[in-house]
């Protein structure tokens, strides 16, 4: 394919690489599915929110809820994105989880490809008893004061005082999170922030939403109440503070890039100097196996004695494509057989020369011609399609293959490196760990697909034939000979031409040997450039398609009840947030996303 075709390859593998990395882009951060009806109530949910000067919050949830008797507990899940500032990450870091006072066992877990921080609250092997329990979470979150324009557009149901213009920072936070499923009877949230509130906004619900039932503030305390919250009801706050807004830890990317990049650049820095790393082992390894050429000096004939299939072998190391074909080329054009066409595919080979004109043909002919039965008296071959016919093509292939390898075995002109394999096992590894790195299956982000890609792009070259043998110094010399002969065939620059005017009865001796190279239409090519007419067709060739064959150029899970939960809270949650997003309240739109339910 020439420079064209590494161009299509390099593009088509490039491709394959981006959607490996990238396809979680057209996901969305959390599961789809339709809310189901919690039947644990929230009778009583308390917050108390502490913000220091640094930007940090500790939180601490007292959620009293009746349960039915058939439930293991809840669960609580954090939103680790923040719509208004896209590049901060809001990873909580759980400190205790209490029930009625006393430990309770929970699992954390992530979730919508690492954007949710999940809690799995209380024991799976047994139900909480019917009535009223008491949790209490702490856990703390960096980063939850904003720049004072921060949602500045947006309109609440209830205020007090003048959070604009004059405030410098603001905590814009639902402290009541968006996607509880549970009914909410009473909430009581207090917030202590690092200076005094200069005033405060606050909303029931996604947009402008409902007034709080109380807002109030005193000094750096901020007080807001609401009762009778629907399930998967947000309480928003947007309280200005008279203090200067905190810096805070960013990355360069939104969460959506997450599961492809991580949450450290780092990271990132280290995967990418990881894949110049491995790209350069790649070469290097790849190299180890590739023999130094021995230069390649102008040949006007093959090497003596050389048919064309073991003439490809010794250039290539490999049993060319159309070895059978160039074989019986080589035969006819040798005056032991001749071919004619009887019919669209059905052609017949017949012994024309005696036996013991076959006495000094290569053992590569040789084997070919005893598989077909051709070189005894009267010897004849009849390729026409039927199942028979094919059995003996195949075992004549077969047999030409392995008589390739013998020869070079026994002539002491290739020997075995095995150590060189090594590169193959190395680039079925590093495919492996690209497709696990797809998935996220031991790797936690897409981006470690790209050493792995580079490092089994790079050295795939190594599967070529040759890898795992050398050519011994008998071979390199046959080698040079034969590249050199296969620069005749293949080019024509000036340094090449061949004068058919002086050699003309050479175009139909070489080209079994174009055959063998895949070079018959090069070869056509070349003569008639040089002469000014078609190339010829061979006397020991009867077609019924006069020179058709050599102008062409042919030759020849089900989850369980808390994944069922989390999946419909997350997926409702998501959507509500989809549509808030573009709207002008402000009820919903701050940080502290996320919900619960039971489970």
């Amino acid at each position: 394919m020439g420079w064209f075709g590494r161009i299509i390859r390099w593009l088509t593998a490039t491709i394959v690489v981006a959607l490996a990395v990238l396809w979680p882009l057209a996901f969305g951060g959390g599961a789809v599915g339709a809310p189901a009806a919690d039947p644990v109530t929230i009778t009583e949910y308390r917050a108390h929110y502490h913000v220091d000067a640094e930007g940090n919050l500790d939180a601490t949830e007292t959620i009293t809820a009746m349960f039915p008797g058939d439930r293991h507990g809840i669960f609580r899940y954090w939103d680790v994105a923040n719509p208004n500032s896209p590049r901060v990450r809001q990873e909580p870091a759980i400190t205790s989880i209490l029930m009625d006072g006393a430990d309770i066992p929970y699992e954390l877990q992530w979730s919508g490809q690492e954007r949710f921080r999940v809690a799995k609250i209380g024991d799976p092997d047994r139900y909480l008893s019917y009535g009223e329990h008491v949790f209490e979470i702490r856990y703390q979150v960096p980063g939850v004061l904003d720049s004072g324009d921060t949602g500045a557009a947006k309109t609440f149901a209830s205020r007090i005082g003048a959070v604009e213009p004059a405030a410098p920072t603001v905590f814009y936070w639902n402290v009541i999170a968006p996607g509880w499923d549970n009914v909410i009877d009473r909430a009581e949230i207090t917030v202590t922030l690092p200076g005094p509130v200069m005033g405060a906004q606050c909303s029931v619900g996604f947009g402008t939403g409902a007034p709080c039932l109380v807002l109030d503030a005193a000094g750096t305390t901020l007080r807001v109440s609401a009762a009778e919250l629907a399930p998967r009801t947000p309480v928003t706050v947007r309280a200005g503070i008279e203090t200067p807004t905190p810096a805070r830890a960013e990355l360069p990317w939104s969460y959506r890039w997450d599961p492809i990049l991580g949450r450290s650049v780092q990271g990132v820095l280290s995967v990418l100097g990881i894949t110049v790393a491995a790209g350069a082992l790649a070469l290097l390894m790849y190299r180890s196996t590739v023999e130094e050429s021995p230069g390649f000096p102008l040949q006007y004939a093959p090497p003596e004695g050389l048919s064309p299939v073991q003439c490809e072998y010794i250039r290539t190391e490999a049993v060319s494509r159309n070895a059978l074909t160039a074989t019986l080329f080589y035969l006819a054009e040798r005056g032991l057989i001749e071919m004619r066409q009887h019919g669209e595919k059905k052609w017949s080979i017949h012994n024309v020369a005696r036996v013991r004109d076959w006495s000094g043909i290569d053992p590569v002919s040789a084997a070919v011609a005893t598989a077909l039965k051709i070189n005894r008296a009267g010897g004849e071959f009849k390729a026409n399609g039927t199942v028979s016919a094919g059995k003996r093509l195949s075992e004549a292939k077969a047999d030409l293959e392995s008589a390739l390898r013998e020869w070079a075995r026994t002539e002491g002109l290739l020997e075995s490196r095995p150590s060189e394999l090594w590169v193959r096992v190395a680039n079925l590894v590093a495919l492996g760990c690209a497709g696990m790195a797809t998935f996220r299956w031991v790797f936690p982000v897409t981006i470690w697909v790209v050493p792995f890609a580079v490092f089994f792009f790079l050295s795939v070259r190594s599967w070529a034939a040759g890898t795992g043998t050398r050519r011994t110094a008998a071979g390199r010399e046959l080698w040079s000979r034969a590249g050199g002969f296969h620069r005749i065939l293949v080019t024509d620059s000036a340094e090449a031409r061949f004068d058919f005017a002086a050699r003309k009865e050479l175009y139909t001796a070489y080209l079994p040997f174009a055959v063998a190279a895949g070079a018959a239409a090069l070869w056509a090519k070349k003569y008639q450039a040089a002469t000014g007419t078609a190339a010829p067709e061979p006397t020991w060739y009867h077609s019924t398609d006069s020179g058709q064959a050599f102008s062409s150029g042919s030759g020849t899970a089900g989850f369980d009840s808390f994944e069922s939960a989390l999946s419909s809270s997350i997926g409702a949650y998501t959507a509500s947030q989809s549509s808030s997003s573009s709207s002008s309240g402000g009820g919903g739109g701050g940080g502290g996303g996320g919900g619960g339910g039971s489970w």
